[in-house]
């Protein structure tokens, strides 16, 4: 990586400090890349691997990321709003609007692609206007930051069981398919709201669990998402409450038992960067993955399955690649991350660039 690399700042006992949050959220966006390659191939005739393993990763990829997240904001708890506002809300808002039309520039200039499946057109003047109440299916992860963020600070003085009590029912009413906001974004944010949140209110118990979590709980936990895959997948108990949530919960707590010990492994070196780089690698991947996926389906592809499946992971390692030259060719372009309203000595003081990675990148 540069050294002009934009680096994020942590507090003091922040849990960015810790080898395995990397490991971990760089697994997390390979899965992230790996899905929507794999969804958007598939759009396209080329279906390879098996189903299976995007359940495993629906399970594990944006939950972890969220949790880290609320770990990574437990201090906003002790802010004034302006504090709140200034070193995490405006610069991740900044972000998500600036993305989406970034976004909605791409699919005007690219034409006879639209990178949305299912939601309004991404060239519509529609989709543009109303991302703040109709978020689109590209970047509604870092709306929901911003909105968890929000919440978080509103509810601080409300009892912590009962906020994740209550965000725990409404996952589940999302997740079982009694409650549907009709829009993948929202239903994902108000099924995944409950982890960040946790994260945020149970900072020092979650802490103080995975660094006591030794090889007895990573068993514990392998054996609890076993269970769990079995019900979702081969039992299709999904309409059963909590037992996506019981899945989400297991699939989080051995990636991180695990990412403790696996991030030691050389082979796997590779991955902390990844995680380092999560937020870039999230926002450029569809640009790659988008037009790439349009040209092969131009070609009509009828192929065997073993070739499908190769062509899903290549697809995977050169977006992950491009993804991050694009991130080093314009790391100078500060205001990509950065609101530059903020005076450069103020982005230093408050670090928003560090505070948006932790609440999205490094956070998350």
């Amino acid at each position: 990586m540069s050294s002009k690399t934009p680096q994020p700042i942590y507090e003091r006992g922040n849990i960015g400090r810790k080898a395995w949050v990397d490991f971990a959220k760089g697994v997390a966006i390979l899965m992230v890349v790996y899905y929507h390659s794999a969804l958007y191939l598939s759009h396209v005739g080329v279906g390879g691997t098996v189903g299976v393993l995007k359940a495993v990763g629906e399970l594990y990829a944006m939950p972890v990321f969220f949790l880290i997240a609320g770990l990574m904001n437990f201090r906003t708890s002790t802010w004034t709003f302006g504090q709140t506002w200034r070193r995490r809300l405006w610069p991740i808002l900044y972000i998500y609007i600036l993305w989406s039309v970034i976004r909605a520039v791409f699919y005007l200039v690219v034409p006879g692609i639209n990178g949305e499946l299912g939601e309004l057109s991404a060239t519509s003047p529609l989709s543009l206007a109303l991302i703040l109440v109709w978020p689109s299916s590209s970047y509604w992860f870092m709306y929901a930051l911003f909105l968890f963020t929000l919440l978080a600070w509103l509810l601080r003085r409300v009892p912590r069981w009962l906020q994740v009590g209550a965000l725990a029912l409404v996952s589940t009413l999302v997740t079982t398919g009694l409650l549907s906001a009709q829009n993948i974004g929202w239903n994902r944010i108000l099924a995944l709201a409950v982890f960040f949140v946790a994260g945020t209110v149970y900072a020092k118990q979650v802490n103080a669990l995975i660094d006591r979590a030794g090889s007895v709980a990573l068993l514990g936990a392998i054996l609890a998402f076993v269970v769990s895959c079995g019900a979702l997948v081969v039992l299709h108990l999904r309409f059963v409450p909590l037992v996506v949530l019981a899945g989400q919960v297991s699939a989080v707590a051995v990636g991180i038992f695990a990412s403790k010990y696996l991030v030691r492994l050389r082979p796997l070196r590779f991955v902390s960067p990844l995680g380092k780089q999560s937020l870039q690698i999230y926002l450029f991947h569809l640009y790659i993955i988008v037009p790439v996926t349009g040209l092969i389906g131009l070609l009509y592809p009828d192929w065997p399955r073993p070739v499908n499946v190769v062509v899903q992971f290549a697809l995977v390692a050169f977006t992950v690649l491009m993804s991050l030259l694009l991130a080093r060719l314009t790391q100078r372009a500060r205001w990509l991350l950065v609101p530059p309203s903020l005076p450069r000595a103020s982005a230093r003081s408050t670090d928003p660039s560090g505070d948006v990675r932790k609440a999205a990148r490094d956070l998350t």
